[in-house]
């Protein structure tokens, strides 16, 4: 309980906003493409931070990063290859792209804050546990794997928009 006591107020809103974006995202909707991508951009700059912020005055910070980009590139093209949501559309007179709703977005949302929150308590209470070379690149890798299956939905969304907006070339 005294640990709870601890924790600032601002970590309590944020959980609060987290699941607030995360509900939203389980009803269909109609969106474009720079909100498309908002919440992406945010969370990975989010996650990104958070490796900067944990290993920045240690030598593993370039490992952490690393790993955090690798993981996060390659789940992300993976994920992007692969066709879009079913129900997913793209409307190229209005600009909108349809969205299903889904859980997967709350469900990361949910595991980035427990994950940071974790990693954040960790190093409060027991430091040495997480002031390794494994932690960096572990615990980067697992923040680079929640923004790299985000950025892989959004890419299979965009790829909507290619096929159907005149205006950008197909590409060969």
């Amino acid at each position: 309980m005294q640990t709870l006591q601890h924790i600032p107020v601002w970590v309590f809103a944020l959980l609060i906003g987290l699941i607030a974006l995360g509900w939203l995202q389980t009803r269909t909707r109609q969106m474009l493409k720079r909100r498309l991508l908002g919440v992406n951009i945010a969370l990975t700059v989010f996650t990104l931070v958070g490796v900067v912020q944990q290993w920045q005055p240690t030598p593993w910070l370039a490992l952490g990063l690393f790993s955090w980009a690798a993981s996060c590139a390659l789940v992300a093209w993976a994920l992007g290859r692969g066709a879009a949501p079913a129900g997913a559309s793209y409307n190229a007179d209005t600009r909108r792209f349809t969205v299903p709703g889904s859980w997967l977005p709350l469900a990361l949302f949910m595991a980035i804050f427990a994950c940071k929150f974790g990693v954040g308590m960790l190093t409060a209470t027991a430091p040495e546990h997480i002031h390794s070379l494994n932690a960096a690149i572990g615990i980067s890798a697992v923040y680079g794997l929640f923004s790299g299956v985000l950025n892989g939905r959004a890419l299979r969304l965009l790829k909507l928009a290619t096929r159907q907006d005149p205006r950008v070339p197909l590409s060969p």
